[in-house]
This record gives structure tokens, sequence and C-alpha cells, in this order.
């Protein structure tokens, strides 16, 4: 009956790809957090590319990755969630709602809980308690996570070129944020993989729930409104008042 369900609701294609993200993203998850626990390749992987990375740094490339790196910031990603949570409630959506809240939550807890327990150094120490401890990354998490989900809730209702374009453009703005965690040296290459691979198993198991249980189309378009002009209002305001301190957090060591 579930698997009617399923098929009923999503179509087999697109439960087909869930399928691969969900399987691909959990297995690489597992490899990768194998590796940095055994100290596999991967791991002297990671220092050769932290240490290739140093060496392109220069000013200008600074101040764009500090200012992308910023994107990924709390102060940036909870406004947009809250935004985002009360347009649900706003709309009576309160399922929707709760699978929102219930997904960046839960990544954030296990980020939080991971760094706990693997209490892996980043590469260069520049954060205190847990924040000082690089695996999985944060930023590569959570933007997936927030944006890549908000990109769900946003183009479902629209056409397929449509949703080919939201999720090419949500997939490279969540790649850049990943990689200025990288340029910048705050991470290990299999820090941002491991975020990421996280992310897309988690965000497509969210989407496959939400399906399953809401296969009504609704427009979100005011969501994507609402959310864009949150986010270019936080960014600017946090770029404007932190980017000075992260340049100097972030200059090379």
């Amino acid at each position: 009956m579930t698997w009617r369900l399923l098929y009923e609701r999503i179509g087999i294609r697109n439960l087909l790809v869930s399928g691969v993200l969900v399987t691909g993203g959990v297995w690489l998850f597992f490899g990768i957090l194998e590796d940095v626990i055994s100290g596999d390749p991967l791991v002297a992987a990671d220092v050769q590319i932290h240490a290739a990375l140093q060496q392109l740094r220069f000013p200008l490339l600074d101040t764009l990755m500090v200012g992308v790196s910023e994107l990924g910031d709390a102060a940036v990603t909870v406004p947009v969630i809250v935004v985002v949570f009360a347009w649900l409630l706003w709309q009576a959506r309160l399922r929707s709602a709760l699978y929102w809240i219930a997904a960046v939550g839960f990544a954030q807890l296990f980020v939080v809980a991971l760094k706990s327990v693997i209490r892996r150094p980043r590469p260069a120490l520049m954060y205190d308690g847990v924040h000082s401890f690089s695996f999985p990354s944060n930023h590569a998490t959570l933007s997936i996570v927030t944006y890549g989900f908000l990109a769900f809730f946003v183009a479902r209702a629209w056409g397929t070129a449509a949703r080919l374009r939201i999720a090419i453009a949500t997939s490279l703005f969540i790649l850049l944020i990943s990689f200025s965690r990288l340029y910048l040296g705050v991470h290990w290459f299999s820090d941002v993989l491991a975020g990421l691979s996280f992310g897309v198993a988690w965000i497509a198991t969210a989407a496959v729930l939400h399906y399953v249980g809401d296969e009504n189309q609704k427009d979100a378009t005011s969501l994507g409104v609402a959310s864009f002009v949150t986010f270019a209002i936080s960014a600017t305001v946090h770029i404007v008042m932190q980017h000075g301190g992260d340049m100097i957090r972030y200059a090379p060591g």
C-alpha cells in the first residue's frame, strides 16, 4: 500500500531520482566518515587540497570568498528559516511548516552531535567550543538543507523547465558557499563533502515524505519573493557589519 501511494503521488521518475539521491548520499557520507575515523587516504588528500588552495589565495578573491561564506552564516539563514516558517503558518500549511522546522532542526542537531563525537580539529584554529571541530561542515550542511528544501517548496508547483533552472541555480549557490569554506582554509575537503552528501540524502527524504502526505502542488511564488527579500536584507546587513572582522579572522596564516 505504501509503495503504491509513493508511486501515485510522486511518480516513478521522481521516486527513482529520490532513491538514487538518498542511497548515494548515505553511502557517500558513511564512506567519508569511515575514512576520517580510520585515517584512510582521503585524509591525506584533505591535506594536499588544503595546501593547494592556500597557495591560490590573493586579496581580491579573499574578499569575495569571505562574502560568499557569510551567506551561509546563521545571521543570514536563520531569518530565512523564520520567514519560511511564518509564511507556511500564514498559508495554513501546518504540516509543511512542521516538516520545514524538523528538516532544518534535525540537520543542525546532527551536525553539532557529530562534531562533538568525532572532534576533528579544523585546519586553522579560529573558533571556540563545539565550533572548533570541523566534521562535518555546518555551512555546507545547513546551506543545502535550508536553501535546497526552500527551492523544493518554491518550485514544486512550477513546470519542469522552471524546476530545472531553480535546481541548477540553487545547487551552484550551495556549491559556491561550500567552496568558500575550503578556500578560506577553515574546513577539510572531506568535511564539506560529508555535509553535502548528508544534506542531499536528508532533503530528498524530507521531500518524499512531504509528497506522500501532501500531493497538492500549491503555488508558492510569494514564498520565493518573501524568502529572497529576507535573504537580501539579512545578507546585506550581516556583510556590512561583519565583513571587516571576518577578513581579519580568515586572513591567511
